[in-house]
């Protein structure tokens, strides 16, 4: 372990210590010592070491202002007691948290990632199978990936077509209801995940890999990376597709569905918030994206209240 690793170490310590979790911080920082191990670096905390990391492998900007920021939290408590150590400055590269336009799928696009999921490498079948109907799920509830990863059958009743959603951010349960359609796939997915592999039948996940591993974040992450070059994501802010952005398609596409059936989508986006997760409903806004559709559906609403035509 170099002095590197040890700072980091004793960081993350003090601070789960106060009662912060820190945990994708963990793992972000964990992974920058390692990186200084790697060459044998020995020193102390530098602005060269640190902005050598954050730009390896030329990632985007956004990246950069990531992979700065909890080592930005670091170098404040190395500051305190290590004379050698640097200061840094403050966002040099950018706010990292601005909202870059998220990609809105269409149902084709989404029909198209789940057709192109079978075209990924999955021996018995599984692993196939499983992304698609994670996308499908995804299209059909806007969860977080992270949420979903995590499902086991216990939490999903397809009797009563309801999904149960336990410990998620802010350490909290919820339960959200999904279309009958959307129970009659899972259990079509259930019964042929069974069928094809035992060990799966006896687990308690939901969803699974080749084999009848359980699946996690990064194995989805990694399937979706070798099929998601077949839709064009240009007018977002993002040089690939994202699992992401199903998050924000869902929003977007429950608000256009409101005004297509005449409701009141002001009086009823604590509803949507609730649905999502969301502790308040000016977050959720986050997750809107003004698509053609959507803003000729809210014009219309302004000409109806206040007056106007198609010419002004």
């Amino acid at each position: 372990m170099n002095k590197i690793s040890s700072l980091v170490e004793s960081y993350l310590s003090y601070k789960q210590n106060l009662g912060f979790q820190l945990r994708s911080e963990a793992i972000c920082l964990r992974a920058f010592a390692r990186y200084t191990e790697e060459f044998g670096y020995a020193g102390t905390l530098t602005r060269k070491i640190v902005f050598q990391w954050c730009e390896r492998d030329n990632p985007s900007l956004m990246t950069k202002g990531r992979r700065f920021e909890p080592i930005a939290g670091l170098a404040r408590y190395v500051n305190a007691f290590d004379p050698k150590s640097e200061t840094l400055p403050k966002l040099p590269y950018g706010n990292p948290h601005k909202r870059v336009t998220p990609h809105i799928y269409t149902l084709n696009e989404t029909l198209l990632l789940m057709d192109k999921c079978k075209s990924l490498y999955s021996p018995d079948g599984i692993r196939a199978l499983t992304m698609q109907t994670v996308i499908g799920l995804l299209w059909a509830t806007g969860l977080r990936t992270s949420e979903l990863v995590k499902l086991t059958k216990d939490d999903i009743n397809l009797d009563k077509n309801l999904i149960i959603v336990r410990k998620s951010k802010f350490n909290k349960d919820r339960i959200i209801p999904i279309a009958e359609d959307v129970s009659w796939h899972l259990k079509y997915y259930r019964a042929q995940v069974s069928r094809i592999s035992d060990k799966a039948n006896r687990s308690a996940e939901f969803f699974f890999s080749t084999g009848g591993r359980p699946t996690n974040l990064r194995a989805l992450e990694y399937a979706f990376q070798k099929i998601r070059d077949v839709v064009d994501v240009s007018d977002s802010g993002y040089d690939h597709a994202r699992l992401y952005d199903f998050r924000h398609t869902f929003a977007t596409r429950t608000i256009k569905r409101w005004y297509d059936q005449g409701e009141d989508v002001n009086a009823k986006l604590y509803l949507l918030a609730t649905y999502m997760g969301h502790a308040h409903p000016d977050e959720t806004y986050w997750y809107l994206s003004s698509t053609p559709e959507l803003m000729r559906l809210a014009s219309s609403k302004y000409e109806l209240t206040y007056g106007g035509d198609d010419n002004e």
